[in-house]
């Protein structure tokens, strides 16, 4: 899904060649009208969810976000006019319809239609396509660079997928560097101990992917792809500090859906080439039923998907380095600092001695997990930690 917010973005920004000169922008005939467009993306799902997002193109000067369109219509149609009504999901900001799929027919064929402001948008009817399961996820380490990719590994012993696309969300475990065992209360200026469950010292991030990753395997004797790039990551990412999963989402498509999503990969990859492909070029399978020669972005697929998680200590991987030595504090009748002037400067406590009345402080960004992530652990996670 967060691709699309990459394509809207790329079709503008393709249009701004100044090389901090006096030289005239390069600007493509019809970029000035493809601000306030309709982009719908989603994919047809029959073992899973459908989940659509709609949302409107920005403006060359606009920021770089995802302007969401609520209180649409969704729904899902097969080739015989049943219709599957999608409910509206907020999340935050976000705004998702949901469609309930999973278990239709596979040899019937699927459009998904929208409504947006009294205007009806379809999509082709598309057969649903099956997709092989996914052999294996795995990672490479560059000691020389202090990099790892991670890739996916899968084929098709039938020969009959030839194009593929997959997303990933990912989910990571890491670790302040000093595990702290007080807390400080600027209330009453009082240093007191916290029990492990108001650690700052475990924390969770999660992301998914932003890039479009495609692959064909039409110029290969078989119906193989091996070790496709997913994401790279150097030696400072916390992401492979601890613990970290992916969990990749792997779908057929078709030959029109791979030149749609190629034509767009070109055009992130080339920004600003005066020989890119322009963006008259990239249409999808989406159509304004109410007003044909309006312009809408997006491409829906129809597919079975083949999901696969996987778990990888940092410790395996061996990239990973910790971040600078971070500045340190101790307190205590040798060294009489304030400690509300440590708080202040940015310093957060690591331990307390009451008999002594001593403390060690660090910096916050050192002890508090918090500033980079959450406390909320995922369910799936296999770690034990509070």
């Amino acid at each position: 899904m967060p691709e699309m917010k990459n394509i809207y973005t790329t079709l503008v920004i393709i249009s701004s060649l100044i090389i901090n000169s006096c030289i005239t922008p390069f600007e493509p005939e019809g970029v000035t009208t493809i601000d306030n467009m309709v982009v719908i993306e989603g994919n047809i799902i029959l073992n899973d969810t459908t989940k659509v997002i709609i949302s409107r193109s920005l403006a060359l000067n606009d920021e770089n976000k995802i302007n969401y369109i609520s209180k649409a219509s969704v729904w899902v149609e097969s080739e015989k006019g049943v219709r599957y009504t999608g409910t509206e999901v907020k999340k935050g900001v976000k705004i998702q319809y949901n469609v309930k799929t999973a278990g239709l027919d596979p040899t019937l064929k699927y459009k998904l239609c929208a409504v947006v402001g009294g205007k009806r948008y379809e999509s082709a009817l598309i057969p649903v396509l099956s997709t092989p399961v996914i052999d294996s996820i795995g990672y490479t380490p560059d000691f020389e660079k202090m990099s790892v990719t991670f890739y996916v590994n899968t084929h098709d012993p039938l020969g009959k997928t030839k194009y593929y696309k997959w997303s990933f969300s990912e989910d990571w475990e890491f670790h302040s560097q000093y595990h702290s065992v007080a807390e400080y209360n600027p209330l009453t200026n009082k240093i007191s101990d916290i029990p492990l469950s108001k650690n700052r010292y475990y924390c969770w991030g999660k992301g998914v992917s932003s890039s479009i990753l495609i692959a064909t395997t039409t110029h290969l004797n078989e119906d193989r792809v091996f070790q496709k790039k997913l994401i790279s990551m150097g030696s400072t990412d916390r992401k492979i500090s601890y613990l970290y999963s992916l969990e990749l989402t792997q779908m057929a498509i078709t030959k029109e859906a791979y030149d749609y999503w190629e034509n767009i990969r070109k055009n992130s990859d080339d920004i600003g080439g005066i020989f890119s492909p322009q963006p008259s070029e990239i249409a999808g399978n989406i159509r304004c039923i109410t007003n044909p020669n309006e312009k809408v972005l997006g491409y829906i697929s129809a597919a079975t998907v083949s999901k696969k998680r996987s778990f990888s200590y940092g410790k395996d991987i061996g990239v990973y380095v910790e971040p600078g030595n971070c500045l340190t504090e101790a307190v205590g009748p040798e060294n009489p600092i304030p400690i509300e002037d440590l708080y202040l400067g940015g310093f957060d406590v690591v331990s307390f001695f009451e008999d002594t009345n001593e403390s060690f402080w660090a910096q916050k960004s050192c002890v508090d997990c918090r500033l980079y992530g959450t406390k909320i652990k995922p369910l799936f996670w296999p770690t034990d930690h509070i």
